[in-house]
């Protein structure tokens, strides 16, 4: 009997100890792959940087997911989940500052994500841009990418450290890739790139809207188009439709007045008498007998006539 309370003493203790895992407990989640797009002067004057992530299909869902961005850059810009489809859908999400990170945390339902947002882009005197990226990975990665789009125009792309390699992609733009490989939680890494430009163009700028005619002032004494016409014009038409809607009404009114001698009159009151004519035939409101021409008054219960 002693030894079988002991058996059971020892199995309440390992399931407080490790078989009764804490409520809400969630392991750390791991990427699969995660993708960083560096984009200088795509639709703004300064580097779009973007994020493209997916879990480990080991990951439960929905995941607790962290993204470490910089303080300086403010809230992300765009902020998505990715459905099978492949479609991005708005991701709501949190931040918190954490010393010179901004710490944006989201409940992701689906494997992918994809965070964006807008860095400073500093330029020298002499035209050349000079962008120093650092990442430091918030979770394990199983394959690291860093892609850097060159603008149309830029010249003397440069890359310290020197890795990685360049190709044109199906855009037409060339793109300088960093194939990292595995990372692990909370390594670091930095690169720098560097090129020449001598504009400002944006590859890819926003549709400008279609210039509107600039309106032409009245030249005085002139006689074509000027503002002295128009004002002309509009006191020839205002005064023709006066004359419509005067002829209109008179026309109205002759088709409208009745004959001679059969005008109506107030019919919420009493006719006057000699107002109505001898072979007009009338009859009392009230107890329908025949009315005499000139009568105001029924001649047989009295009532008031009424016309």
């Amino acid at each position: 009997m002693k030894q079988a309370g002991i058996v059971l003493i020892l199995g309440f203790l390992v399931l407080v100890s490790g078989g009764l895992a804490p409520v809400g407990a969630q392991e750390t989640p791991e990427l699969a792959v995660l993708s960083i797009a560096l984009w200088p002067e795509f639709d703004r004057p300064e580097m779009l940087v973007i994020y493209q992530g997916a879990l480990t299909a080991e990951t439960p869902l929905p995941a607790a997911i962290e993204v470490r961005i910089p303080v300086r850059v403010g809230r992300p810009t765009a902020m998505a989940y990715l459905s099978e489809a492949g479609e991005r859908l708005n991701q709501q999400y949190t931040t918190r500052i954490d010393g010179e990170t901004l710490v944006v945390s989201f409940q992701l339902a689906a494997p992918g994500f994809q965070l964006e947002y807008y860095d400073d882009l500093p330029v020298s005197p002499d035209g050349q841009r000079e962008f120093a990226f650092a990442y430091t990975a918030d979770y394990a990665i199983g394959e690291l990418s860093v892609e850097f789009q060159v603008p149309p125009t830029a010249e003397n792309l440069a890359v310290e450290p020197a890795e990685g390699t360049s190709q044109a992609g199906t855009d037409g733009l060339q793109y300088h890739r960093i194939d990292v490989g595995s990372m692990g939680a909370g390594e670091a890494l930095a690169w720098t790139f560097r090129y020449d430009k001598d504009n400002d163009a944006l590859t890819n700028p926003a549709p400008s809207q279609p210039d509107q005619p600039a309106p032409q002032a009245a030249v005085p004494g002139s006689t074509g188009g000027g503002a002295g016409n128009s004002a002309v014009l509009t006191f020839v038409v205002a005064f023709v439709a006066l004359l419509a809607v005067g002829g209109a009404a008179f026309w109205l009114g002759r088709s409208t007045r009745p004959p001679a001698g059969n005008a109506l009159s107030d019919r919420s009151g009493p006719s006057p008498s000699g107002r109505r004519q001898a072979l007009d035939v009338a009859f009392c409101y009230k107890c329908g007998a025949e009315l005499r021409p000139d009568a105001e008054y029924c001649q047989t219960c009295g009532a008031p006539v009424r016309y």
